[in-house]
């Protein structure tokens, strides 16, 4: 049964507050992406991976790196896959439960819209793909899924269906609730519900879902948003 959780960080906006309190939590891979070991150089992080050009990684970070023992890959320059999807190839192959990813939201549009398709394939490899932004976190749930998140001031979520139909939609909880809905690709239902104060469970029979949770900038830490 899988029980590893590991954390790809990525060139893209990146929510300084949530990488670092991740990062002090246990984790079993560490790999960066692109712009991502950059990242990890200046906060003091030893990846497992590096992944990328190298462009924006400075030669002495490299050099860092490498004297410590990190794997730098040379990413190909005519290549078919984004550094992206080929990191989540390389983490697959650890047989994750949990993979987070920083740096893949918020920026260009069309990154945006293909990190959140590569979800459906991580969910496919029964890897549970969490992308984190400065302001949204967004993750997947597959039929028959359920989670329960931790309310928190100034944030809200959104269910939005990904390619095909949701059915038997519920949500509890929440101050718009449903119970044994229907969502068809096209539909707004499920955009913007409020947090009150009690958790709120959110679970579908069939289809894929696209759970948003709006405003870490407002949250503060110290609970987990996912019970």
């Amino acid at each position: 049964m899988k029980k590893k959780k590991g954390i790809l960080v990525g060139g893209g906006p990146i929510n300084y507050p949530f990488l670092r309190r991740e990062l002090a939590k246990e984790h079993d891979l560490l790999i960066a992406v692109d712009g991502g070991g950059r990242i990890l150089h200046e906060l003091g992080q030893l990846p497992d991976l590096v992944l990328g050009d190298y462009d924006s990684l400075a030669p002495s970070a490299q050099e860092y790196f490498t004297g410590q023992g990190v794997r730098l890959l040379t990413a190909e320059q005519d290549q078919d896959r984004t550094d992206l999807e080929i990191g989540l190839e390389l983490a697959a192959e650890q047989a994750l439960a949990e993979l987070l990813v920083f740096g893949g939201l918020g920026g260009r549009l069309d990154h945006t819209l293909a990190n959140l398709s590569l979800m459906y394939k991580a969910k496919l490899n029964q890897t549970n793909m969490l992308l984190v932004g400065p302001e949204q976190l967004v993750t997947m749930l597959a039929p028959g899924e359920q989670v329960v998140i931790t309310p928190f001031a100034g944030g809200h979520f959104s269910l939005i269906p990904y390619s095909s139909p949701l059915s038997g939609v519920k949500v509890t909880g929440a101050r718009y609730p449903l119970h044994a809905a229907t969502i068809a690709p096209g539909s707004t239902l499920g955009i913007h519900n409020e947090f009150l104060t009690a958790p709120v469970e959110v679970s579908l029979q069939s289809g894929y879902l696209l759970l948003v949770i709006e405003g870490l900038a407002h949250w503060r830490g110290g609970i987990e948003i996912f019970q």
